[in-house]
């Protein structure tokens, strides 16, 4: 199956909206948003003459100091102007040296590039408070993801069970390879269930190269491809597993090189990458074979 990440942190309404309404056509299965973008993606499927219920909604919200949470700002006063971290930005969210915050997605990829240090990350928002709001509310909502990319496993199960407390529908938790060894993801997983035992379901999203720019080879999509195979070592279900980070092209032929067969593959930028500046025919193609490719990575 095929799940659409916009980039938690993404707030630009038209891009969330034109992606929306291309993916629902190419037969997209979930769309993942940040808890303030749900009535953005929800609206934009029903003016499309979309049926809401067609689809899984994903409402992502991260702990805090994720990756995923934070966004970009340019500190002028060691600024070279040299114009690199606006070339290299995935997302298009830096104009004459400003960043756009309803684009920014928070990757860092800009600050990376930045060799004057001239860069900086931060912590945007309460998502949580955001999403807290729509479970009162009964909006649709058919998971909910945890981005649990810092290696602080006690704040992670605190606010899992802060979520758990409100929400008794499918969970999925996002682990980072980078923060946690195999062992030590299997025993936070464990630790989730336990918290998560009265919930309807449980998903681990296994991240790989997270937020990596889209880039299209084997080595995007190699890490998420081997962690879930050493979850699924370990006797995690293959299709209670979610792969993601790097996703690309290439990860149908991985999947199946070493026989694994995923609940879903989550593509985030790449997906949005390729069918970006291209004409309405051109996207839908490029938007199908993906949904294509997905579909038959996890055995559909």
């Amino acid at each position: 199956m095929f799940k659409l990440i916009f980039g938690l942190g993404n707030s630009d309404i038209k891009n969330i909206e034109a992606l929306a309404k291309l993916y629902a056509q190419a037969g997209a299965w979930m769309f993942d948003v940040s808890p303030f973008m749900l009535p953005v993606l929800h609206n934009a499927l029903i003016g499309s003459s979309f049926n809401p219920d067609d689809f899984k909604y994903c409402v992502s919200v991260p702990v805090e100091g994720d990756v995923h949470g934070k966004k970009a700002k340019i500190l002028t006063q060691k600024c070279k102007k040299c114009l690199k971290c606006q070339k290299i930005c995935p997302q298009g969210a830096i104009c004459n040296l400003i960043v756009d915050e309803k684009k920014c997605i928070g990757c860092g990829i800009c600050k990376k590039k930045c060799s004057h240090g001239a860069i900086k990350l931060y912590d945007k928002t309460d998502y949580f408070k955001e999403l807290k709001k729509l479970i009162k509310n009964n909006e649709k909502i058919d998971c909910i993801e945890l981005h649990s990319s810092v290696a602080n496993r006690k704040e992670v199960l605190k606010l899992l069970s802060k979520i758990a407390k409100r929400y008794k529908g499918a969970i999925s938790l996002c682990i980072s390879r980078k923060n946690y060894s195999t062992d030590e993801a299997f025993k936070l997983i464990n630790q989730a269930k336990e918290i998560l035992k009265d919930n309807s379901d449980f998903f681990v999203q296994a991240d790989g190269k997270s937020m990596n720019g889209g880039s299209c080879d084997f080595s995007s999509s190699l890490e998420s491809v081997a962690f879930a195979l050493a979850l699924k070592d370990l006797g995690i279900d293959e299709k209670k597993i979610i792969l993601s980070g790097g996703i690309n092209a290439h990860t149908k032929d991985l999947c199946a090189k070493f026989s694994i067969l995923p609940l879903a593959l989550a593509f985030g930028t790449y997906a949005r990458k390729s069918v970006q500046d291209k004409n309405q025919d051109e996207a839908f193609k490029i938007a199908s074979e993906l949904v294509k490719n997905a579909c038959e990575a996890c055995g559909e």
